[in-house]
């Protein structure tokens, strides 16, 4: 048998790691032989770390079905950590700002250097926007869409490339990605949005390392020339709005 890693022993860790299933489960609720299925463990050990995040308050058991589902306690203190991120707290400032100047709904993307993903950690919507068919908060691979040309363009060449490798990419970004550092944005038909286009611009931290974008999709027919120039000035601002925030952090 194959030895656990030190994080499979490690309690607390296999906590966290059980809460993370439970958050990111589609069912409302998890039984604990379901839970210690995902996890690999017995259901005893799954009962122990259910019982704990009970405890905690994050979670409750509902006494007709035996499963557990998390409690209004996590969903607080889930948003008051979310709303503690710097990077979050100056995007959304400047998120609205800009779509007051530009009449259209924006992002904003976090790219994580440690997992090589990204993900859309907020968005404002304006006021003639339909729905988003974007899911906040999920981990994403970063893809050739605006989103992921603008994080992709300036990281570094080893970075680059691993994130290529790891998100599957197979077409040749060089020219693209040089288009982006050159113009300072992306632009690209969008990967979300069927007959619409998409622009991201980079955000930096103090140290010149892209922490995220700011996105913009708008309807292919309101996709003049004048109108993108003004778009592209009003992200510029943007994504400058939160740089300094976050250099000033």
């Amino acid at each position: 048998m194959a030895a656990m890693s030190p994080s499979e022993r490690n309690p607390v860790s296999k906590t966290l790691r059980a809460l993370s299933l439970i958050v990111e489960s589609d069912a409302p609720r998890i039984g604990v032989r379901q839970l210690a299925g995902a996890m690999k463990i017995a259901p005893s050990s799954a009962h122990r770390i259910l019982a704990a995040l009970a405890e905690a308050g994050f979670v409750r058991r509902d006494a007709g079905s035996q499963r557990y589902t998390l409690t209004t306690e996590f969903f607080r203190v889930s948003q008051r950590a979310a709303a503690m991120s710097p990077l979050r707290r100056a995007g959304l400032l400047a998120l609205r700002r800009l779509v007051d100047a530009c009449g259209e709904s924006a992002l904003l993307g976090v790219y994580d250097d440690a997992r090589r993903e990204m993900l859309f950690a907020a968005g404002v919507e304006a006021a003639h926007a339909a729905r988003s068919v974007i899911r906040m908060n999920e981990w994403l691979p970063v893809r050739t869409g605006a989103s992921g040309l603008a994080i992709l363009a300036f990281l570094d060449e080893a970075e680059r490339a691993s994130v290529i490798a790891q998100s599957g990419l197979t077409q040749p970004l060089d020219s693209a990605l040089a288009a982006v550092r050159r113009q300072g944005f992306a632009y690209t038909r969008c990967q979300w949005v069927a007959g619409a286009v998409g622009l991201a611009a980079p955000i930096f931290d103090r140290r010149g390392k892209v922490l995220g974008d700011v996105c913009v999709t708008i309807p292919q027919g309101r996709d003049d020339a004048g109108g993108k120039e003004r778009l592209v000035d009003a992200m510029r601002r943007c994504v400058d709005d939160i740089t300094s925030r976050m250099r000033a952090a």
